[in-house]
C-alpha cells in the first residue's frame, strides 16, 4: 500500500523513524558539544573559605568525619552554600598533599547525580540512589562512577582551616591521584580513553591548572 504522494507504508515508517532517532540523538549530543565549545571564562571557580578553627576537627575518634557547613559567596547564599566532610587522619603534617596530612577533606556531593552524602562507620552512602564510600571516599557499590570529590585545604595564620579548591580523584591503594572537576555521573581520565573523558565529559572547573600530585608542589 502507498501513500498519497506515492511513497510506500515502509518507506514512510522507516524515514519516520530515522527522522525520530536523530532529533533523540541531538538532544542527547547537543548538550555535549555546548560543554566542548564553551569558552574557558566560563568555568567554575571556587573561592577559598574557612570551616572554623583547627581545634574543632582534632578530636575525632576512629572514623567519624566532622561535618563543616560553608558558604563561598555571602551574596549567594542559596547558590554557594556547602557542606564538606573533615577526616582527622592522625597524621600531623600541615601539608594537604603529604602522606601524613593531618586532614582529608571530602565533599558531600554523591558522584553519582550530586545528592548529600552522610558519614557512617565505615564510610560514606548516599540516601537517594544506593552508592556506597568506603572511607577514603573510593566508590564500593551502587552507581557512583567515581570517588568523593576532595577540597584542597590549608592551616592559615587565624589557626582556621581553611579549603580553597575542588579536585575530582580516583585511588589506588594509598595514593589518590587528582583531577579537574567534572560534573556527578561524568568518568575521570583513567577510568575510561582519557580523549572521551576529556571531550565527551569535560571538566566544569580547573582545566587549564595542573593538578596537584601527592608528595609534590
Amino acid at each position: 500500500m502507498s501513500t498519497d504522494d506515492g511513497v510506500t507504508r515502509r518507506r514512510f515508517l522507516t524515514v519516520t523513524t530515522v527522522g525520530l532517532g536523530a532529533a533523540i540523538g541531538g538532544v542527547i549530543v547537543a548538550p555535549t558539544i555546548g560543554y566542548a565549545l564553551a569558552p574557558v571564562t566560563e568555568e567554575a571557580t571556587f573561592s577559598p573559605v574557612s570551616l572554623g578553627p583547627v581545634s574543632r576537627f582534632t578530636g575525632e575518634q576512629g572514623f567519624a568525619p566532622t561535618p563543616a557547613t560553608y558558604i563561598e559567596d555571602p551574596a549567594e547564599l542559596l547558590t554557594s552554600s556547602g557542606l564538606a566532610y573533615v577526616h582527622r587522619t592522625g597524621g600531623a603534617s600541615h601539608d594537604w598533599l603529604s602522606p601524613a596530612a593531618m586532614f582529608v577533606v571530602f565533599s558531600n556531593r554523591c558522584t553519582h547525580v550530586g545528592c548529600p552524602v552522610a558519614a557512617t562507620l565505615t564510610g560514606f552512602g548516599c540516601p537517594c540512589h544506593g552508592s556506597v564510600f568506603d572511607q577514603r571516599g573510593s566508590r564500593v557499590a551502587g552507581p557512583a562512577v567515581r570517588p568523593l570529590d576532595r577540597f584542597q585545604w590549608e592551616i592559615r595564620s587565624d589557626d582556621a582551616l581553611w579549603i580553597t579548591k575542588l579536585w575530582s580523584v580516583l585511588n589506588e591503594g594509598n595514593r589518590t591521584e587528582y583531577f579537574p572537576v567534572k560534573s556527578p555521573g561524568q568518568p575521570l581520565a583513567g577510568q575510561i580513553p582519557a580523549i572521551i573523558a576529556d571531550t565527551a565529559y569535560p571538566a566544569v572547573t580547573y582545566s587549564n591548572s595542573t593538578p596537584p600530585q601527592e608528595g609534590k608542589r
